[in-house]
């Protein structure tokens, strides 16, 4: 029963009450009638409005458990919830400070990186990283016997790393000038920019003169050397992207005979070449295998052979044992008749019944 119900019960009391009040008041003849007429229906109304009242009682205390009920399950789950949210902020907390430590780790990194790239400056710091780099990539996607480093030509002169391909050699150069490069990137004006792209570009021109001499046909080299170029942007901005007024790089190295490459694309031709190794490698294993096939198949040439030559020599012991049988069982017969044979008087000679057959001439093994 809801609120609305339970205060019309309470008001149909009052006006009850204050009926009742009235009838009580003193009256005369059918009035006293009437009254006590209504006194009755009055008292048959308030006992059934009571037993209302009782209901309702009952009705408003069973909502008073239920909701005590649902208020101590509600607070329950806010304790619950409110432990798991302390532990999610206290988890969080611990996240924030490793956060933190790793920020300070990031900001320690940074200054290293600095310190990197101020020890990087020198040339010949930087020539180093960039050779331990193409070392590491020749590692990765080769094979030890593959490469080498640091490879000396007959006359004295020295390679940064070579690729060993069907009995010829891939010279490949590490030593890019950056410092002109860089200087290019840090231009303020398009007047400055102009001019160190120059003095840049001519710079590379002169770094593709020195890695063609590379290329000696008289050392087993191919007829191309690569140059090594340890960034894509620089790579980019050589190669793939041309601006009008400025010479074409790719037909200069294309003229001295250098392929230039970034690490993707030397990536991608040590791929290539890793493939023809791997196909060089597998001819050369198949080729093992048809020389042992080879020597397989003599030695059974051999064998057979050697069986027909067994095979004779048992046929010829199979003959001979046959003409020694046959002439054991004449033996044995003259034998057994020599045996039988009365002996002679007075001196008489008895010949044996012995006969030799001819011998037929055995053929040599």
């Amino acid at each position: 029963m809801d609120l609305a119900t339970l205060l019309a019960l309470v008001a149909a009391i009052a006006a009850l009450g204050a009926l009742a009040a009235v009838l009580r008041r003193p009256a005369s003849g059918d009035a006293s009638a009437m009254r006590d007429s209504l006194s009755a229906q009055l008292h048959a109304a308030q006992q059934g409005t009571q037993g209302q009242v009782e209901l309702v009682a009952r009705s408003v205390g069973d909502l008073r458990t239920e909701l005590s009920r649902a208020l101590g399950a509600t607070e329950q789950q806010m304790a619950t919830q409110a432990g798991t949210t302390h532990r999610t902020l206290t988890d969080l907390s611990r996240q924030l400070g490793s956060l933190g430590e790793q920020s300070q780790r990031i900001g320690d990194l940074a200054k290293d990186i600095g310190s990197l790239q101020d020890l990087l400056r020198a040339p010949k710091a930087r020539g180093g990283f960039g050779e331990l780099l193409l070392e590491r990539l020749l590692h990765d996607a080769l094979p030890s016997g593959a490469y080498e480093v640091q490879y000396t030509y007959k006359d004295g002169s020295r390679v940064d790393a070579i690729v060993r391909y069907a009995g010829r050699i891939v010279p490949i150069d590490a030593k890019f000038p950056n410092e002109t490069w860089n200087a290019l990137a840090n231009a303020v004006d398009e007047a400055e920019r102009r001019t160190k792209k120059r003095a840049f570009l001519q710079q590379v021109r002169r770094h593709i003169d020195a890695v063609g001499r590379y290329v000696s046909p008289a050392d087993g080299t191919i007829d191309f050397a690569v140059m090594y170029i340890p960034s894509e942007s620089i790579y980019y901005d050589l190669v793939l992207r041309e601006e009008e007024g400025e010479p074409d790089l790719r037909a200069y190295c294309a003229e001295r005979k250098v392929i230039p490459a970034s690490p993707n694309t030397l990536l991608a031709y040590l791929q290539v070449v890793a493939l023809g190794v791997r196909g060089l490698a597998m001819q050369e294993r198949t080729r093992e295998l048809q020389q042992g096939v080879a020597a397989v198949r003599r030695e059974f040439e051999r064998f057979v052979e050697l069986h027909d030559q067994l095979g004779r020599h048992l046929e010829n012991a199979t003959k001979k044992f046959d003409e020694t049988d046959r002439a054991l069982s004449r033996a044995s017969s003259a034998i057994e008749t020599l045996a039988q044979a009365p002996i002679a008087a007075g001196g008489e000679q008895v010949a044996l019944p012995l006969r030799m057959e001819p011998q037929p001439k055995v053929e040599d093994s």
